[in-house]
């Protein structure tokens, strides 16, 4: 085994190369990330959170320091206000002598409003669906293929040249472990297409798989094949590829010429690298998946025995994984008729009989907005037409009650259905009388329902939400008062991991005490949510449910593939991310992000270069800078009108698609 090891690196690497198997070209899709830094200013060491946490909470303004130079440097505190008006004037001198000193940023308060300031009117009714990472449980391209008989539109491409190409996902889960295992092969709808070779052990004791660690949970190795592997399953697919007469692919030999890889290349016994790219059609991708289906256990069989000798091509199958991600799509639509429309599109998308697992980044924009209600002339319900823009109201107005009992059957106090109780709208004051807050009421849904108009002018000028770092970590506790919130911790951290969640801060701007945040849980407030879902679509086990009292279906035999006939839970939340959505557009990447690329480092310190390569690269690094410098450009990508800049909370899920019921799987 060892032997093998050694041979996926070095020269059986070099023979790929000359294949033309490997792609040097930057692949900057991955989702998006807080904790991704471009690789310009990648560390070894990065600055641990405990270090970030001190410089908030404990190095105090003034405190007397000791360590390092810097660390001694003199301490001043400045208003936000004042790094403005150096940027208005252009004052350069003033902002280079700002970089000899340690400067505390101090926002001013005149450019922030409370959360609960009574002029700030919150909404959370527009969703995105921002990643979405689809495995199949069972050999062949399931995860591939919609669920429809016929589309003339399909297509997918497929390209092995991507042997170097990374699986990059940090969310979701697998159901095994990717170091090694992973094989970019394509793309098909706005999507990446992998095989994952999964161990047999995995597809075959469904317990196992549910046991593999969350891609969040533990850090994996290279995802990508050994270049040994990787020819394996190459070929492999080769010769499924030339068994449909409909495309140009043949193969002379379907184990090479020789057992020694070192003896033969790709190219000399199939021309699968003719072209870049192959184009598949519905109808080829399905014969792709039945030949798959039907061959691998053959072809593995007759392989020859020095492919078999360290256990990975007999102990392994290809499952198919789709993957897509910063699509930023709207969901779940107020519109009734589109939402008709997205529920026909889940459906059709693809066929989840054999799909195990379905990870997604649901995002909500948190703004605190404007917004206007008036009467659908079709329907009797009240509408709310939101304005994307975050600005205080100038005048609230409260909406008549018959208005709302108009709108709604039944009011509620309560969102929780487990104590809940109806409301007289006449009895129930709209705002509580000490501390002059909304009394808030709810509808059958456990949805808010609005009991005032907020108005404002249009001269407004927007502003952006950020996290208070400082008091953040309170709100992931699970520790609820309010009676409004039945929380049940499991759905929050599983059991081996019954504490407070871990948080981590990204102070944006220098601002130290506000920024963004990523945590390895939800917030406890979507607890309740979470236990319907569970409640509505879970199958049943062995005995009686653990949320429902009903009598057992009478489809008991696939509840033996789970220990003790007991199911994992059908829905997983597995972390989120707080935002600004304006991150979207100043770095819909790491690598792209203008101000954190090292230019002016790289510009400074290529005056020194001596190759011709680092001077070439050191003149288009001056050129670039001396057109606009990185903050100006910068500036230039948030100076537009309308610029997004709501709160973004992205919450990621995952079903475990063999614990819904049967009738559930079917996207809808």
């Amino acid at each position: 085994m060892a032997q093998y090891a050694a041979d996926s690196s070095t020269d059986d690497d070099s023979d790929i190369l000359d294949d033309g198997l490997l792609s040097n070209a930057i692949d900057e899709s991955s989702p998006f990330n807080l904790d991704d830094v471009p690789s310009a200013v990648e560390s070894d060491d990065p600055v641990p959170q405990e270090e970030v946490f001190h410089s908030m909470f404990i190095a105090r303004e003034g405190q007397e320091t000791t360590g390092r130079t810097w660390e001694q440097t003199p301490v001043c505190t400045l208003p936000l206000s004042a790094f403005e008006k150096v940027f208005r004037k252009k004052d350069k001198a003033t902002a280079a002598n700002l970089l000899l000193r340690r400067t505390n940023l101090r926002v001013d308060p005149h450019l922030t409003f409370a959360p609960d300031h009574p002029s700030l009117l919150w909404d959370a009714s527009k969703h995105f669906l921002d990643f979405v990472l689809v495995v199949s449980g069972a050999i062949g391209l399931h995860a591939f293929l919609p669920n429809t008989i016929s589309d003339h539109t399909f297509s997918v491409s497929l390209d092995f040249r991507l042997n170097n190409k990374q699986f990059k996902p940090k969310f979701g889960k697998l159901g095994f472990d990717p170091t090694g295992s992973m094989m970019a092969i394509g793309t098909g709808v706005s999507c990446e297409l992998w095989l994952g070779f999964c161990p047999l052990t995995h597809i075959e004791d469904i317990s196992l798989a549910d046991e593999a660690p969350l891609l969040n949970e533990k850090k994996h190795g290279e995802t990508r094949l050994s270049s040994r592997h990787y020819r394996m399953a190459v070929m492999f697919i080769a010769s499924a590829l030339a068994q449909i007469s409909s495309l140009p692919i043949h193969i002379m030999h379907t184990y090479g010429t020789d057992e020694d890889f070192t003896q033969w290349r790709v190219k000399e016994v199939t021309n699968l690298y003719d072209q870049s790219t192959i184009n598949l059609r519905l109808e080829d991708l399905k014969a792709l998946h039945r030949y798959i289906v039907s061959d691998w256990d053959e072809w593995v069989h007759k392989a020859p025995a020095s492919w078999k000798d360290d256990g990975w091509l007999q102990s392994r199958a290809p499952l198919s994984i789709a993957c897509r991600y910063g699509q930023n799509q709207a969901i779940a639509s107020l519109d009734p008729a589109a939402r008709g429309v997205e529920e026909a599109n889940w459906q059709t998308e693809r066929e989840y009989s054999d799909i195990r697992y379905m990870s997604m980044a649901i995002a909500t924009d948190l703004t605190c907005v404007p917004f206007v209600l008036y009467r659908d002339p079709l329907s009797d319900l009240i509408t709310t037409a939101i304005v994307t823009s975050c600005k205080p109201v100038s005048r609230w107005v409260q909406i008549p009650e018959d208005e709302l009992l108009g709108a709604h059957d039944i009011i509620y106090d309560s969102p929780n259905s487990s104590f809940r109780q109806p409301v007289n709208l006449e009895d129930f004051p709209a705002r509580d009388p000490d501390t002059k807050k909304e009394n808030n009421i709810y509808d059958e849904d456990g949805r808010r329902i609005p009991r005032f108009d907020g108005l404002c002018s249009h001269n407004v000028k927007s502003c952006g939400v950020l996290i208070n770092l400082e008091t953040i970590a309170e709100l992931f506790s699970a520790m609820i008062t309010d009676d409004d919130m039945a929380i049940d911790p499991d759905i929050i951290m599983d059991d081996d991991n019954l504490h407070i969640p871990r948080v981590n801060v990204y102070p944006q701007a220098f601002l130290r005490k506000y920024g963004h945040i990523q945590c390895n849980a939800v917030l406890p407030h979507f607890a309740p949510f979470i236990s319907k879902i569970r409640k509505a679509v879970s199958r049943d086990t062995i005995g009686r449910d653990e949320f429902d009292d009903h009598a057992l279906d009478d489809d008991l035999d696939y509840l033996n593939n789970f220990p003790n006939g007991l199911m994992p839970p059908v829905l997983l939340a597995s972390g989120c991310q707080f935002y600004n959505e304006i991150s979207h557009r100043i770095r819909p990447s790491a690598a792209l992000h203008d101000v954190q690329q090292g230019r002016i480092t790289s510009a400074l310190s290529g005056a020194h270069a001596t190759t011709r390569n680092a001077q070439t690269a050191h003149k288009m690094v001056l050129r670039e800078c001396s057109l606009l410098l990185p903050h100006q450009r910068y500036d230039n990508k948030i100076d537009v009108n309308d610029v997004p800049r709501a709160l973004r909370l992205e919450n990621i899920y995952i079903f475990q698609l063999d614990s819904l019921k049967s009738a559930k799987r079917n996207g809808l």
